[in-house]
């Protein structure tokens, strides 16, 4: 038990996850499912968010500290990709009382250089013209994903590599911007820093100040 959050990993991955889906969304979020029938918090982020390798995210925690339903529409590895991409998660965020929105990484998202998968936004799946040309050198049907081929190009130049950096950067903000835009400024932006357990402590924080 670390901060209340109860980190449960086992060798035979036993920890469940009750995986559900809401609305018209096709995306696999972490269960037990919540009933939408009256108010609720929504949580959107990735990891973190999702609770990978935790029994009790903090979304769940933040349920029993506010006494109010809190719907985890986290994802592993998610960008904002994800919701910007389907229409049913965004819904069900849209019509929450407030959102709790984790500040996702640049890297998993589509933008000038490289596509990302709709749903797993951590996989990568193509390089663009623009991206091929300014790495001649490199392959990039080695790579199934961001992190990995993003480290790459920093290796291969770091000069060069400023121009992907500066890129995932305005990327980045028009995509949050547009994310914030569709949910009409109810929402709290979250940082996750350090340990599961200061992520868990500024979840429930930032929750309950904006619910009073």
């Amino acid at each position: 038990m670390v901060g209340g959050m109860t980190c449960a990993v086992t060798a035979r991955g036993g920890l469940e996850y009750y995986p559900c889906r809401y609305g018209r969304s096709r995306v696999l979020f972490r269960g037990p499912r919540r009933s939408l029938d009256e108010s609720y918090v929504a949580f959107l982020g990735g990891t973190e968010t999702y609770g990978r390798f935790v029994a009790a995210p903090f979304p769940a925690l933040a349920e029993q500290r506010l006494d109010r339903v809190c719907v985890n529409l986290g994802a592993v590895n998610a960008g904002p990709d994800l919701y910007l991409n389907d229409a049913g998660a965004l819904d069900v965020a849209a019509r929450a009382e407030l959102c709790v929105v984790q500040m996702m990484s640049a890297q998993n998202m589509s933008n000038r250089f490289y596509g990302v998968h709709p749903r797993r936004n951590d996989r990568f799946l193509r390089a663009s013209e623009g991206l091929q040309a300014l790495y001649p050198e490199v392959d990039f049907t080695e790579f199934h994903f961001t992190r990995h081929m993003l480290g790459r190009l920093r290796e291969v130049s770091a000069e060069r590599f400023a121009q992907v950096t500066e890129e995932l950067r305005q990327a980045w903000m028009a995509r949050m911007t547009q994310l914030l835009t569709v949910l009409r400024g109810r929402a709290l932006l979250l940082v996750a820093r350090g340990s599961c357990a200061a992520r868990g402590a500024a979840g429930r924080a930032g929750a309950r100040s904006a619910l009073r």
